[in-house]
């Protein structure tokens, strides 16, 4: 039998990746991954383990690109702590409009992370990450005098975390740009008052 042709891991996870986001764990079949992948079933299950496997690796993988968009602004220069967290609110409405994808993060958690404690881990860790961000942003805002000391900055961290899944879920149901853009900005008015 012909062997397959050597491969980059990672360009075929973000193939497996896509059809995960799509179709979520539940409806992808191993057919799916192979056509989409374009490797055998021999070669996926060789590199990547079982279907189980290659959705947690595309899972982490799918929390650390998003991780990457988020942490990509914390590099523009002259931005206050506030200034920083807007802008990556801003990201984020920007990324709901235009990729109208649900969130596989989302998705995951309501298909699989009540029965699967790994998927759960994963996704909690990625949570944490950009929550420990916000949270930091957050306190140095509040050291700085951008927000009233009476402000808890883990429970805003975790208001806006959540407010992104809404967001992103409302867009899905009602592809209104204009809401969206409105519910971001009354989040980052009521930050500041």
């Amino acid at each position: 039998m012909a062997r397959d042709k050597e491969f980059i891991p990672e360009e075929k996870i973000a193939k497996a990746l896509d059809v995960f986001w799509e179709k979520g764990y539940n409806a992808t079949s191993m057919q799916d991954l192979v056509d989409a992948m374009q490797i055998n079933r021999s070669s996926l299950y060789n590199s990547f383990g079982d279907k189980h496997n290659l959705f947690l690796e595309c899972l982490r993988t799918y929390g650390y690109l998003a991780a990457q968009d988020f942490e990509s602004v914390l590099k523009l220069k002259d931005l206050t702590p506030l200034e920083t967290l807007e802008k990556i609110i801003d990201v984020y409405v920007t990324g709901t409009i235009y990729d109208c994808k649900c969130c596989m993060g989302m998705k995951s958690s309501f298909e699989l992370a009540g029965d699967d404690e790994e998927v759960r881990r994963i996704i909690k860790t990625t949570s944490d990450r950009t929550i420990g961000l916000f949270t930091d942003l957050l306190q140095r805002a509040k050291e700085q005098g951008e927000i009233t000391e009476d402000k808890n900055p883990a429970v805003l961290a975790h208001i806006i975390f959540n407010g992104f899944c809404g967001w992103k879920q409302s867009f899905i149901q009602f592809k209104d740009a204009s809401l969206i853009k409105e519910m971001a900005a009354y989040t980052k008015k009521h930050l500041r008052n």
